[in-house]
Order: structure tokens, then sequence, then C-alpha cells
């Protein structure tokens, strides 16, 4: 019986859409995410590595696929690459003075979705997620901006710190580009 069943399985299989047949986690890749996870963490503070997706899933009903995963540990792993220079000698970014023509400005190289609250750069209360800590107009955690080694006291401080986080983590780095 089970002859028949394996060729009927691998038949539903080749035409079953690939999102189905995801290859789960490998062993190595599972290591090598829950090292790089935790060193994130330690390093860097508990909240900055986000969702473990291979302890939780990446949703409430599905878990990591392997390609996920692999992807998630180049994320990690540039997240513990130390900066080469200080954010305020970054020679590919030119945060605009701090006017109040600048915040209304996009800033150059960012996405649209970076911006989560808008052109508000206050880090005051009113401006500062209750649950998480993140402020400023890029909703930015004070321990991601202290692991960049960036200011979010100033407008221009918050341009060069998303910048920075950007160019590290990519587009991901924000929950409104997808993250």
């Amino acid at each position: 019986m089970k002859r028949f069943m394996l060729p009927a399985g691998a038949a539903i299989a080749a035409i079953a859409p690939a999102a189905a047949v995801a290859k789960t986690p490998t062993p190595a890749h599972v290591r090598t995410y829950e090292r790089a996870y935790h060193q994130v963490a330690h390093r860097l503070g508990s909240r900055l590595p986000g969702r473990n997706i291979v302890k939780d899933g990446v949703a409430a009903n599905r878990a990591a696929t392997d390609a996920e995963v692999v992807s998630s540990i180049a994320v990690l792993e540039r997240m513990l690459t130390p900066l080469s220079t200080s954010v305020s000698a970054h020679s590919s970014f030119s945060a605009p003075a701090a006017t109040s023509a600048s915040t209304s400005s996009s800033t150059s190289g960012l996405p649209a979705c970076a911006s989560e609250s808008g052109t508000n750069y206050s880090t005051g209360p009113a401006n500062t997620n209750g649950s998480s800590g993140a402020t400023g107009r890029y909703q930015i955690l004070p321990s991601t901006a202290a692991a960049y080694g960036c200011s979010l006291a100033t407008p221009t401080g918050q341009d060069a710190c998303a910048q920075v986080i950007y160019e590290h983590q990519g587009a991901s780095a924000w929950v409104g580009c997808g993250g």
C-alpha cells in the first residue's frame, strides 16, 4: 500500500504551490540562527532581534521556512557587524540642517514607509511607543540607536541614525515597510 501512496503524494507535491512545499529549516541553519539571535539579544538588547522565527514562527499559524531562516541569519549577522565609521562621519549620507523646512522634507535614500510618525521628530511621551519605547520620526528604539552609536535628540541625529539602520538592515527594520 505504501508503494501507491508515495507516487500519489509526489504527484500532489509536484503540482502544489511552492509555499505549500516549502523546505523546513535545516538543523545547521537552526543552530546558526539561534546563535546569532542570542548574540544580538545579549549585545544589543533583548528587543532588538525581534521575533524568534525558529521558536515562534513567522505568523501565528505558520512555521518559518529554510529560506526565511537563512534570510534572517543574514540580517542578524549584519546587526552584529561593527560599524566601520561613526554616524557623524558617515560619508554616504548628508543629513539636512535641523530647520523647520527639513522636518517636512523626505530623507534622501530612505523609503517613505520608514517615517512612521510622518514628520514628527518629537521624542516626548506623545510620540513614544508605550510598549516598546520606540520614539521620534522613525520610531527607533533607544537601544538600537545606542547600538549604532547615534543620537535621537535632534532631527538631524534621527535622520542620520535612520539612514545607518537602513543601510545595515534594509527596509525590513520598519514594520510599515514589511518588516
